[in-house]
């Protein structure tokens, strides 16, 4: 498919004809998916490891392949090569359909032809399940799959969420089996990976902390001024901004729908974007001109996107708005923000930006934790906040907990930029892990006030759900 057919792609319905949930998946989905030479329509396991229970996971390889070393992604649904044609035509053409094999190439062929055949959500695993081991995404060998040949669990029902406090029992039915939930090992997580943010209203399968990677490292520059005494100015922030990209690698920020059509009708009313705007119409070319506006007026676009208003997360935006409560300053915000778009903008690719859909409608809080105290080659569980009917705020203490030590550690090393002096390593780790409960604490009472929390501890093939109280309800 060429750019401008990308562009106009006619499997993104208008508004209002889909959830809005709905369209942002087909948008994200085409967004990432790409090409091989011969057209093989294409997702990275990047991607793929994030797909809630929207997307079928169909494995392709014999039962050989399957019990071997490689083993099989969890939630994958089995089919010989043989019957799998007839099993995938028969489905709905929209239905999101991953298929597997070792390094991609039956795959590849497969969704090739389904393609042809009408399906208009049909990709191949890019590079296989080497590739998936190979970015540290884990597999089981769990016989259990053999008792399903040629049986694909139901998809996602519905989009639509209704907002009331969840129970146990719902908590566990939205996890699902948690032998399907896919794993990610945190040393893949330093260099691969991204932390999202606790927003429940992400269908991906996420790391949650409050603000994602953005609200990490703005905590982590807060405490690095507490602890040094002074403000930092711009070109430092953004150095260091750059090494921490260098270091770890990718970085999400997430913005949402609602904060995006502001954003738009903002730009719409702005003489000096005329030019740039008079052919951008489609959700397509709105996220193509968001991830690279033309040099001339992306001064100007800083000046709407530092505003409150133009800000989709909620906790940098509360962040900004009572910097008193969260212990930092709205100019290092707004300087963050300016950096990050500018380095996305100048082709800096590890900057990702999500777009949420909808609006919050969240019923409970959720730990996610594991059974021993996490370390480098700890596996930890990516859990949809979005799933069957209803949103959680989605937290994982332990992994904060890991990378802030990291983090306070790189930060240690940058003296040409800050000098922590002696023991100024174990103050920073100590500031972090205060302010960074002080500025959850913030987040959660004013986005999920008088909500239910729940702790869910996994081991390997199970999790267990316990009752933790109720968030108090603070300002707005």
């Amino acid at each position: 498919m060429n750019e401008a057919n990308r562009l106009h792609d006619a499997r993104i319905p208008d508004a209002g004809k889909v959830h809005p949930a709905e369209r942002m998946f087909r948008v994200n989905w085409i967004a990432a998916e790409f090409r091989s030479p011969s057209g093989i329509p294409l997702l990275t396991a990047d991607h793929v490891s994030r797909l809630g229970r929207a997307a079928r996971l169909i494995d392709l390889r014999s039962p050989v392949e399957l019990a071997g070393p490689l083993g099989y992604i969890p939630g994958s649904d089995w089919l010989t090569e043989e019957s799998a044609m007839e099993v995938l035509a028969a489905l709905p053409d929209d239905d999101p359909v991953v298929l597997i094999s070792r390094g991609g190439e039956r795959a590849g062929a497969l969704a090739l032809a389904l393609e042809q055949r009408g399906k208009r959500f049909v990709a191949a695993l890019f590079g296989g399940v080497i590739a998936w081991r190979q970015v540290g995404l884990l597999t089981v060998r769990d016989p259990e799959i053999f008792t399903r040949q040629g049986m694909l669990r139901a998809p996602r029902t519905s989009w639509e969420t209704s907002k009331g406090k969840l129970s146990k029992g719902d908590i566990e039915a939205h996890l699902g089996d948690a032998r399907s939930l896919r794993w990610m090992k945190v040393a893949a997580l330093l260099v691969n990976g991204r932390l999202s943010c606790v927003d429940g209203r992400d269908d991906s399968g996420v790391m949650g902390t409050p603000g994602g990677d953005a609200g990490e490292f703005l905590l982590s520059l807060a405490a690095l001024e507490r602890v040094t005494g002074r403000a930092l100015d711009d070109t430092t922030m953004h150095t260091l901004l750059l090494r921490r990209l260098d270091a770890f690698g990718r970085f999400y920020l997430h913005t949402d729908i609602h904060a995006s059509n502001l954003l738009i009708t903002a730009l719409r009313a702005d003489r000096r974007f005329d030019a740039v705007l008079a052919n951008v119409f489609q959700p397509l070319e709105w996220r193509r001109f968001m991830e690279s506006p033309p040099a001339a007026v992306r001064p100007a676009m800083l000046e709407h996107m530092v505003q409150p208003q133009h800000i989709g997360c909620g906790h940098l935006r509360l962040a900004l708005q009572q910097p008193e409560r969260y212990g930092i300053r709205p100019k290092l915000i707004e300087a963050f923000l300016r950096s990050f778009l500018s380095l996305r903008w100048q082709g800096h690719e590890e900057n990702e930006i999500a777009v949420l859909p909808g609006g919050h409608a969240e019923g409970a809080v959720v730990n996610i934790v594991v059974e021993h105290e996490v370390d480098a080659f700890s596996k930890i569980p990516l859990v949809s906040p979005m799933a069957e009917g209803s949103q959680m705020f989605i937290n994982h203490p332990q992994v904060s907990r890991f990378l802030r030590g990291q983090v306070a550690r790189f930060l240690s090393r940058q003296g040409d930029r800050v000098a922590l002096g002696p023991g100024g390593e174990a103050e920073l780790n100590a500031v972090l892990e205060e302010l960074g409960a002080v500025q959850l604490s913030h987040t959660l009472s004013s986005l999920a006030g008088a909500l239910p929390i729940y702790e869910v501890r996994f081991d390997d093939t199970s999790a267990c759900v316990t009752a933790q109280g109720e968030v108090a309800a603070g300002p707005t």
